[in-house]
C-alpha cells in the first residue's frame, strides 16, 4: 500500500468511514459491544488519509483539486465531514457522525470507481496548472466548501424527517431513541443553512472580482445557475428566519435543492478563454 498515492489514501478514507458507519450503528443497536468513541476516532482517522489524499492531488495538479468530477465529489465530502467535525464542538447531535460518514464513504467509494469520473488532465503535454489566478482558485475552492455544508444541512434534515416520523408513530426504534430532539435538529440545520449560505455569498464575491475583468471567461450558462442557486438558498433562509417555512416542509426543500445543487455541477462550466500559452483543463471554477 503506497501512502503516498492520492487514490490509496482517499479508498482508505472511504474503508474508514464505512467502518466509521457500522460502528456507529452497532452503538445505536440493543447490543453495544463498543466504546462510545469508536465511531468519532474511526472519522478523525479517515478524515486525516481523506485530507493527505487530497494534498498529493493538489500536488499533482498544482492546485486545488478540482479539475473532474472524482475530485470534486472527494472535496465535497471532505468538506462534510469538516462540517460535522465543527458541528461536534456546538451541538451533541448523535448519529450525525455515522451519517456524513456513511455518506463520504459511499459516495467517495463511488467516486473512485468511476473510471469516466477521474481522467489524468494533469498528464496532457499542454498542461501548466488548474486555475489562471490565486482568486479564481479561493472562489472554487470557497463555493464547493459551501456545497459541503449543504450536504450536511441535508443529512441533517433526514435525520429530522426520520425522528419526525418516530415521534407521529409514538415508536421512537433502535434508530430514533439516539437521534438528537426535532428542536436541536431544526436548529442545527437553521445555522448550517446561514453558514453555507455566507460561504456561497463570499465565492460569488470573489468570482465577480473575476468577471469583471475578464466576462468572457464565464459563461452565461454558469452565470445564471450560480446566481438562481445563491438566490434559492437565499429565499430558504429567509423563509425559515420568518417563520413560514419550517419543521418537515423545511427539511424537505433543504434536501430537494441539495439535490438541484449537485445536478448544476453538471451544467456549471466556464467559458472557454483564447490563450497565448499552452490551453488548462475546461474546469477552471468548481462553484
Amino acid at each position: 500500500m503506497d501512502l503516498n498515492d492520492a487514490r490509496t489514501l482517499l479508498w482508505l478514507a472511504s474503508a474508514l468511514y464505512g467502518a466509521a458507519l457500522i460502528a456507529g450503528l452497532s452503538l445505536a443497536s440493543k447490543e453495544r459491544r463498543l466504546p462510545s468513541m469508536v465511531p468519532f476516532v474511526l472519522i478523525l482517522f479517515a478524515f486525516a488519509g481523506h485530507t493527505r489524499g487530497l494534498y498529493f492531488r493538489g500536488l499533482d495538479v498544482h492546485g486545488c483539486p478540482l479539475g473532474n468530477g472524482m475530485e470534486r465529489i472527494q472535496f465535497i465530502l471532505w468538506s462534510v465531514v469538516t462540517g460535522y467535525l465543527i458541528m461536534r464542538i456546538l451541538f451533541r447531535l448523535n448519529l450525525l457522525g455515522s451519517f456524513a460518514a456513511g455518506l463520504a464513504g459511499i459516495g467517495g467509494a463511488l467516486s473512485l470507481l468511476s473510471p469516466g469520473l477521474d481522467s489524468n488532465y494533469w498528464l496532457e503535454p499542454s498542461y501548466k496548472r488548474l486555475f489562471s489566478g490565486p482568486w479564481i482558485e479561493l472562489h472554487a475552492s470557497v463555493a464547493i466548501f459551501s456545497y459541503g455544508l449543504f450536504a450536511l444541512l441535508a443529512v441533517v434534515s433526514v435525520m429530522y424527517l426520520v425522528q419526525q416520523k418516530a415521534l407521529q408513530a409514538k415508536r421512537t426504534g433502535a434508530l430514533g431513541a439516539h437521534l438528537p430532539s426535532i428542536h436541536q435538529l431544526e436548529t442545527a440545520g437553521q445555522c448550517l443553512l446561514l453558514v453555507g449560505v455566507i460561504f456561497l455569498t463570499a465565492s460569488i464575491v470573489v468570482g465577480s472580482m473575476h468577471w469583471t475583468r475578464s466576462p468572457a471567461s464565464i459563461s452565461s450558462v454558469k452565470l445564471w445557475v450560480t446566481i438562481g442557486l445563491w438566490i434559492a438558498y437565499c429565499g430558504l433562509w429567509y423563509l425559515h428566519f420568518r417563520q413560514k417555512l419550517y419543521g418537515k416542509k423545511f427539511a424537505n426543500a433543504c434536501i430537494a435543492l441539495f439535490a438541484l445543487a449537485i445536478l448544476s455541477l453538471g451544467f456549471v462550466r466556464s467559458a472557454p478563454q483564447r490563450q497565448e500559452t499552452a490551453p488548462q483543463p475546461s474546469f477552471e471554477d468548481a462553484n
